[in-house]
């Protein structure tokens, strides 16, 4: 979050609409901070248009899969499939739905607030060798002592990802449209409060 902030201001970035940055924590603990900010924002709550979540970074391997959580809630999630596209990196909604990641996240009260949002994190195809290496990651690093700064990071592939996600943050900063929910969308009931 920070390289892309810091990249888009050394770029002088200029959007139609503000970019804000939020770094949120206690998701672990009932989503309290990412709460909190969407009860309290610093910015009046009517100009939050979108919210991008990155949690779950884990370039472990390269960026040819990305996983969007909430795609085909929002046409935040058609503007994540035009930026991959260019990119080269396919899309795919959530693989496990049954889990359901999209309201276990800190979107999530962005989305309860309204706001569409997408959670977005690399993806890989079940039985592949890229999720192998994102279950041994999970099973021996994920909130264990292990879990620290010397990571197995895929440098080139975080970079990709944080080109994404810049990219991203300026297709939909600079739309004439801001996003909006599906009608479909179960959380489309949210933008009515």
């Amino acid at each position: 979050m920070m390289e892309v902030a810091d990249h888009l201001k050394e770029a002088s970035v200029k959007t139609k609409r503000s970019i804000l940055f939020v770094a949120v924590t206690g998701e672990e603990k009932g989503l309290l901070g990412s709460r909190y900010y969407a009860t309290n924002p610093t910015v009046p709550a009517a100009s939050m248009v979108a919210d991008i979540n990155t949690d779950m970074y884990l370039p472990l391997y390269p960026l040819k899969i990305l996983t969007v959580y909430g795609l085909d809630e929002s046409t935040l999630g058609d503007d994540a499939r035009t930026i991959a596209k260019q990119m080269e990196v396919r899309v795919q909604s959530d693989p496990e739905p049954a889990r359901n990641i999209f309201i276990r996240s800190d979107q999530y009260n962005f989305t309860r607030r309204g706001v569409p949002s997408v959670m977005l994190e690399f993806g890989n195809e079940k039985g592949s060798p890229e999720a192998a290496i994102e279950k041994k990651w999970l099973t021996e690093r994920y909130h264990a002592p292990s879990d620290d700064v010397n990571q197995p990071v895929d440098k080139q592939a975080a970079a990709a990802f944080n080109v994404l996600i810049e990219r991203l943050i300026e297709y939909v900063a600079d739309a004439d449209a801001k996003p909006v929910w599906k009608s479909n969308s179960f959380f489309r009931r949210y933008a009515m409060n």
